[in-house]
């Protein structure tokens, strides 16, 4: 931290003793002899010297005025009128000390290096509150009319103990909106579990909602608790119900109704207060005329609907969220600050952005790795201005040429071979992009740097 003083005095003789006992201990000292003038050279996270009595005004008076306007500043009382009234106001307005002329110059270096002390650990303070806010609680950004409907919708749903669905397009933020929820709700000192419906087979899903009795199964080798268990006073998020299969949805349905539930082999009823939240990318009401999903089920969870707009429809949002994932991949994998070109900016907002947040923030984060220089370029990007084509588009349109003739060959195992060569392609192009470092190249691939070193010497890459 800069060790910056400002002395605001009308006297020139306190200034000069001041100037000589601080300056050769490292601090440097800023002087002015007017209250206007000493208010404008103010800076964030300064101590200040205020003499009571100035010609032009009382420093009570700009005290008032410091606090407010730079409330991260650490002012000082200084006079030579010290009276009883005056000294008990300027701490009621949230002085810091108060020093009566002429003072004794050691206690000014303790009281200097006192404030500056303080003042480093209010600065670490903050940063640390920030940091555990950042870790708990959900970051979601944006200005656009659809999301602050949805904040406005958390904010009334977040009292009340209901039961919430939240719809909208894959990697468009739906368990931040739970989070949201859930942090903003009477339940925010509980835990907060979420399961993912799709990524886990449906086999193991039950065991995973409920937990289990030893021997309930194989491989059952001691009990387990499942997730609506471990959320218990606090929030379950389920997000992909659709995926739910039928008598599954008959327990949850249960649940819901009742706030009971059994393990898995188990014979025991057990309540468990949780809040449920679930979430889905599909059209619940087509599922339920299909078959697909119980109706019941449905109005059960569709107490209340929070609908999350796709990224192409609050473009605005854009740059709003590109400054958060540079300063992310900034601190997270090390980069150097970047800031994107004009075109890179245009490039962005004219993209479609198929796979919604999600896309943004890893073509943001690819981009900081794998680009050289403090400039993000359109060419860094890797978008595909003219077709808008997500990964997968792209890949089946390069698939379909491939592939044309390949699939009149018999006895050719042709679902490892496409899938290795892709594979030993993409690490090998990576890799040439982040001039060899494995580390970089782990971290744009998302797989562990083991896991890395492991293909290129099958894929015997060099």
């Amino acid at each position: 931290m800069d060790k910056k003083i400002l002395v605001i005095d009308d006297d020139e003789s306190i200034i000069w003793v001041i100037k000589k006992a601080l300056e050769p201990t490292g601090y440097s000292v800023v002087s002015r002899t007017r209250l206007v003038s000493g208010l404008r050279a103010i800076q964030e996270r300064q101590v200040i010297l205020l003499d009571l009595i100035l010609p032009d005004g009382n420093g009570l008076e700009g005290l008032r005025e410091i606090r407010s306007a730079h409330p991260d500043a650490v002012v000082i009382m200084i006079t030579a009128h010290a009276q009883m009234q005056s000294t008990i106001t300027a701490m009621k307005e949230g002085a810091y000390d108060y020093l009566e002329k002429p003072f004794d110059i050691e206690e000014l270096k303790i009281v200097i290096e006192k404030a500056f002390r303080d003042l480093s650990m209010r600065e670490e303070l903050k940063e640390l509150k920030k940091a555990a806010l950042e870790t708990e609680s959900p970051q979601m950004i944006g200005k656009s009319p659809g999301v602050l409907k949805v904040f406005k919708d958390i904010g009334k749903v977040a009292p009340k103990d209901i039961t919430v669905l939240i719809t909208g397009e894959s990697g468009t933020g739906k368990e931040l909106v739970a989070k949201a929820i859930h942090f903003n709700s009477s339940r925010a000192h509980g835990p907060f579990v979420a399961i993912n419906s799709a990524s886990i087979p449906k086999e193991l899903l039950e065991s995973e909602l409920f937990g289990y009795r030893k021997g309930a199964f194989t491989g059952a080798v001691a009990d387990k608790k499942g997730k609506i268990e471990a959320a218990a006073g606090g929030t379950l998020f389920l997000d992909e119900i659709a995926e739910l299969e039928s008598g599954l949805q008959a327990k949850i349905l249960r649940f819901l109704q009742e706030r009971e539930f059994s393990p898995l082999g188990g014979t025991d009823i057990f309540k468990a207060d949780v809040r449920i939240i679930g979430a889905t990318n599909k059209n619940l009401q087509e599922e339920v005329s299909k078959g697909l999903f119980r109706e019941d089920l449905y109005y059960r969870f569709n107490v209340v609907q929070i609908k999350m707009p796709p990224l192409r429809e609050r473009k605005e949002d854009i740059p709003l969220l590109v400054k958060f994932f540079l300063r992310e991949a900034s601190e997270r994998l090390e980069t150097e600050e970047k800031e994107l070109s004009k075109d890179a900016k245009a490039a962005l907002l004219k993209y479609d952005w198929p796979g919604n947040i999600r896309e943004l923030d890893n073509v943001i984060k690819r981009a900081c790795v794998l680009s050289s220089g403090a400039v993000i370029e359109k060419k860094d990007l890797l978008l595909d201005e003219d077709t808008s084509y997500s990964i997968k588009d792209f890949l089946e349109e390069k698939l379909k040429r491939y592939l044309k003739d390949m699939t009149k060959i018999t006895n050719f195992n042709l679902h490892e071979t496409v899938l290795s060569e892709v594979e030993k392609a993409l690490i090998s192009i990576v890799l040439r992009e982040t001039n060899g470092n494995q580390l970089k190249t782990a971290k744009v691939l998302g797989i562990n740097r083991n896991t890395l070193r492991t293909k290129i010497k099958e894929y015997k890459i060099k």
